[in-house]
């Protein structure tokens, strides 16, 4: 079952870089497609900060962190591989977002944003991100199931 692990990790950094390179080169910066009014368009942002841009031209700090949570990572992945193959799948998203993300932050100085959600017209629910940072969020919603839906 590992290999599902290693092939999620694989095609999702892949996806996301492909998606991105297609992004820089077919979206110009700040102009938005839209694809569903009020609620889903097209738009490249170049974050040089986190979420929503906060601690904006901290790419060192970003760098730090993003070696920090792949170590985190790589080692739940390896320590947990045999125990529960939901338990390895969501660490498998979490690593192919972060490392998606952290090649932009390494060879970009940025991470390349580009689709714009707008939930519910709400400003606070408005955001722009990426295939990595679904990853992300796909193994997040992943490893909460797992928390709560096993009794070990």
């Amino acid at each position: 079952m590992a290999w599902i692990s290693l092939l999620i990790i694989i095609l999702g950094v892949g996806l996301d870089q492909i998606i991105k390179q297609w992004a820089i080169i077919a979206l110009p910066a700040g102009k938005e497609s839209v694809i569903v009014p009020n609620f889903l368009a097209l738009t490249r942002l170049n974050n040089h900060g986190a979420a929503y841009n906060i601690l904006s031209g901290q790419r060192g700090v970003f760098l730090v962190i993003t070696v920090i949570a792949l170590a985190i990572l790589i080692y739940l992945f390896f320590k947990f591989k045999n125990r529960s193959h939901w338990l390895t799948i969501s660490i498998a998203f979490l690593l192919a977002g972060t490392i998606g993300n952290a090649c932009d932050r390494l060879f970009r100085g940025y991470v390349v944003d580009m689709i714009y959600l707008n939930v519910f017209n709400l400003p606070f629910l408005s955001f722009v991100c990426n295939i990595a940072d679904i990853l992300i969020t796909i193994g997040v919603i992943l490893l909460l199931i797992y928390v709560f839906k096993t009794d070990e």
